[in-house]
């Protein structure tokens, strides 16, 4: 494929951005993919025959962000329209945890997660464009060192 294509596939964020060439966005299976990286390099039906053994592999996963919100102190007994905003962020937010989690376990010191939090009370919508100025804040705030650290140790 072109790489515009695939940017374009990629990129194709349901209620955002129109389907392209009948793909959508693939954080809609998984906002962290290094679970599906993983089961990719060890499938045994790549063309080279020869797969990775699980510690020749390093996975630097980079994520875009979370949003962390709590729902304390509240009443818990909602209906499904009060359920609806959190419930989604909740299930993004959650299965990127669990792949973290699973690629941790599997690759050890061999994996390293790149993902910012953003303080609390502050959210960016993905189309919001005036929320330019407080991302460029925080990435600037973002401490790399730990990820260049590990880029550092790997042994290519």
């Amino acid at each position: 494929m072109l790489v515009v294509d695939v940017a374009m596939s990629t990129s194709a964020a349901p209620t955002y951005f129109p389907s392209y060439n009948e793909y959508i966005d693939g954080g809609v299976i998984a906002n962290n993919p290094s679970m599906a990286a993983i089961a990719q390099v060890l499938d045994n039906r790549n063309d080279a025959g020869d797969r990775a053994a699980l510690n020749e592999i390093r996975l630097l996963s980079v994520g875009t962000g979370l949003t962390l919100q709590y729902i304390a102190k509240k009443n818990l007994d909602w209906g499904g329209a009060q359920w609806i905003g959190p419930i989604l962020n909740v299930m993004m937010d959650g299965s990127v945890g669990v792949a973290d989690f699973e690629s941790m376990q599997l690759l050890g010191p061999n994996y390293c997660r790149v993902e910012p939090i953003f303080p609390a009370g502050r959210s960016f919508a993905l189309d919001d464009v005036s929320k330019i100025v407080d991302l460029m804040e925080c990435a600037q705030s973002f401490d790399l060192a730990p990820a260049i650290a590990w880029l550092n140790r790997m042994s290519w």
